[in-house]
């Protein structure tokens, strides 16, 4: 195991989780938007500096608490779906991350995601954007490990 990428990984994924605590805290003014953004860019580029050192990286190269901050990071690069999509492509995600970042995918180009894991705010709180085949979401989500979605929403707008 690669100890300092670890710690390299999760120390991106602290700062990335210490804005975006912020910006939820309702105190969200455009220079924390401004910041998260130009974080979320200096995050882009280190990402592509450890693919190019040292490939996507595994549960072997860096333990699971990176893998999964990695994963987080890849999440939050919305303006590089590119990047999102080779990482959901190669990447030791557990089935719940996959899930959430195929939405965050599908949704970033226009279209229905399949889990419902997406939302957006409006006037009366959480919504999902739109779902391919709602009927049977519940199904898909339990398979990934997700609770169901009438929970999530709940949990969502609590």
């Amino acid at each position: 195991m690669n100890k300092k990428l670890a710690e390299q990984i999760i120390e991106m994924r602290n700062i990335d989780q210490d804005l975006r605590t912020q910006a939820s805290k309702k105190v969200a003014t455009e220079l924390i938007n401004y910041i998260i953004y130009a974080v979320d860019e200096v995050h882009n580029s280190r990402i592509k500096r450890i693919v190019a050192e040292h490939g996507f990286p595994t549960d072997d190269l860096v333990g699971r608490e990176a893998m999964s901050a990695f994963w987080l990071l890849i999440q939050h690069q919305d303006y590089d779906l590119g990047l999102q999509q080779e990482a959901l492509e190669r990447c030791d995600f557990v089935p719940n991350e996959r899930a959430l970042l195929t939405d965050r995918i599908l949704i970033n180009k226009g279209k229905k995601q399949i889990y419902g894991t997406q939302t957006r705010r409006t006037e009366s709180g959480f919504e999902p954007f739109p779902i391919e085949d709602e009927v049977s979401v519940n199904e898909r989500r339990k398979n990934v490990g997700l609770s169901s979605l009438d929970e999530y929403m709940r949990e969502r707008n609590s």
